[in-house]
């Protein structure tokens, strides 16, 4: 059995909470609540039964909202008390009057919730990181799946319909012929997460988010992630005379990489300050899964003391 959660994750002058079983327009569902709401507030429905919510701006004015109503229902497929988290697609600090935000309706109503499918194979930390933004902004995400141990990603019909480069995630945005595709794993977080809180507002404070993200790219995910790769799925026994001449070097650097992180983490919770970005996002998915690379976390108490922290922010999805 399962039950749709909403759970909103900022504060909000006014929001709007209906309920409905087959009923399929805004205006026909039934209203749960309408006032303000705070960081955590939450509503519950009954198997079966959808739940939307919307917000706007002002409470004396309900019909000034930006936001689609934004909805889940037990259908959906979350489990029992799992909330989709309501963090609706546009920020108040980022525009300076009322106007603005009209100007701007059309076009967050338009781009509110696409079709997101993710071209995956469930072993990677790169995919996960993906699936992990789009939880903690509460998006929905489909999924098809590839093992890359057998080729799969090296199709002719890969290649041409989903990444020439032949390699995953993917994030396809849209269906049919309006299909966009985007390589990349940190791309497709930063696309998913534009306009959240997950991007900090202040413009030295993105850029540092951003060379958390080049150092994941170039220093962490080479070393860490490569050996986790070898180690766990093709095997020390397998692996090539060059594959095996990389191992100490590459040991020597990922252990770096993560001894790096503990001693930035010493004095803060999270990478980029009090609040997780997707700089945290990003590294988390191959520091928690050192441990299959024969990496030993525990002589890391910070990085440790951070990955637990991650671990309870509101809307987390544990990898598969």
């Amino acid at each position: 059995m399962s039950y749709p959660v909403l759970q909103i994750t900022g504060d909000y002058a006014f929001v709007e909470i209906r309920k409905g079983r087959a009923a399929e327009r805004w205006e026909d569902m039934a209203l749960v609540y309408r006032g303000s709401a705070s960081r955590g507030d939450e509503w519950k429905g009954a198997e079966g039964e959808k739940l939307w919510g919307c917000h706007c701006l002002w409470p004396s004015d309900p019909n000034s909202t930006l936001s689609q109503p934004y909805d889940v229902s037990s259908r959906a497929g979350l489990a029992v008390g799992q909330p989709r988290l309501l963090r609706f697609p546009t920020r108040v600090g980022s525009f300076r009057s009322f106007a603005a935000f009209e100007s701007l309706a059309d076009e967050v109503q338009e781009d509110a919730l696409p079709r997101l499918l993710l071209h995956e194979d469930p072993k990677s930390g790169n995919c996960y990181k993906i699936k992990l933004t789009t939880a903690l902004l509460g998006l929905p995400l489909e999924t098809r799946q590839y093992d890359i141990l057998n080729g799969e990603t090296r199709t002719p019909e890969f290649l041409e319909n989903v990444n020439s480069n032949g390699r995953i995630p993917v994030l396809q945005i849209g269906e049919s012929e309006n299909a966009r595709f985007l390589p990349e794993s940190n791309a497709a977080c930063w696309y998913l997460a534009s306009g959240s809180d997950l991007i900090p507002d202040d413009r030295f404070a993105q850029a540092d988010m951003l060379r958390w993200m080049f150092f994941e790219q170039y220093q962490h995910e080479p070393n860490v992630a490569t050996l986790r790769f070898w180690l766990r799925f093709v095997g020390e026994a397998n692996l090539s005379d060059e594959q095996q001449a990389q191992i100490p070097a590459r040991r020597v650097a990922g252990q770096a990489a993560l001894e790096l992180l503990d001693g930035e983490l010493a004095d803060r919770p999270f990478l980029c300050g009090e609040a997780l970005t997707l700089a945290d996002i990003t590294l988390f998915a191959y520091s928690h899964l050192a441990g299959d690379a024969g990496f030993e976390l525990g002589v890391l108490g910070n990085l440790s003391a951070w990955i637990e922290r991650v671990k309870q922010v509101p809307g987390f999805a544990p990898m598969d």
